[in-house]
């Protein structure tokens, strides 16, 4: 099968092809195998829809099952999808950490909008274009945090109620010093900072600008740039 070929797999047709099913954080995750590629893999559904975006092959974890054999790949499966995907009741609960925010802003933008039918907004051909445009036809509404078009407002309105309260939770999170000091550490290191020896795009990715910094937060700023560039 092709990654296409596995994308369109419904999920009656996935309840078929289950070597075995469990829940995970009310999702519908399916055990399969799907041939000399791809191999035991899991698919994700969410009422009814094919959240295949979460999905995962055993061809990304072959030394798990050289080591650990398919049953201790089903084991990293499930400890992997009970760490990316959330109820929507734990999507509207505290916050502890810059990794659990960035799981949970993930979750949002990536795989809970398809749980819903929608029209991706992003076009690359003029073909894909004019696709959205009869598209929104029958989608006409933005979808800004996810960037798309869905039938329902509803739709929009309640995605809006969980990134609402995870930017709070965010704004709680950066107001602490020791959590502020974490987040930088984090983007400088994701945007390779020790090589740029700027800070700029880690800030910007944190939706920052030094200028607008407090003095102990841009000193923060400096001290963890400083660690990176030294380490390197």
């Amino acid at each position: 099968m092709t990654i296409r070929e596995i994308e369109k797999i419904t999920f009656a047709e996935a309840q078929n092809m289950a070597i075995e099913t469990t829940e995970i954080k009310e999702h519908e995750c399916f055990f399969v195998e799907l041939g000399e590629y791809f191999g035991y893999s899991v698919l994700i559904f969410k009422n009814g829809r094919h959240i295949y975006h979460a999905n995962d092959y055993e061809l990304h974890h072959s030394l798990t099952v050289e080591k650990k054999g398919k049953e201790g790949l089903k084991r990293y499966y499930i400890k992997s999808l009970s760490k990316k995907l959330f109820t929507n009741a734990e999507l509207l609960e505290p916050i502890g950490s810059y990794e659990e925010y960035n799981r949970k802003d993930y979750f949002l933008r990536n795989y809970w909008i398809m749980r819903y039918d929608y029209i991706s907004a992003f076009a690359i051909t003029d073909e894909k274009q004019n696709a959205i445009e009869e598209g929104k036809k029958t989608h006409p509404y933005f979808n800004p945090m996810s960037f798309c078009y869905v039938a329902n407002k509803e739709i929009i309105d309640e995605e809006s109620k969980f990134f609402d309260h995870l930017k709070k939770e965010y704004e709680k999170l950066s107001d602490d010093l020791d959590t502020f000091r974490e987040m930088v550490s984090t983007e400088l290191a994701n945007h390779e900072a020790c090589v740029t020896c700027d800070y700029t795009d880690a800030l910007s990715a944190m939706g920052l600008t030094f200028s607008e910094l407090s003095i102990e937060k841009q000193r923060i700023v400096k001290e963890e740039l400083k660690k990176q560039i030294d380490w390197y």
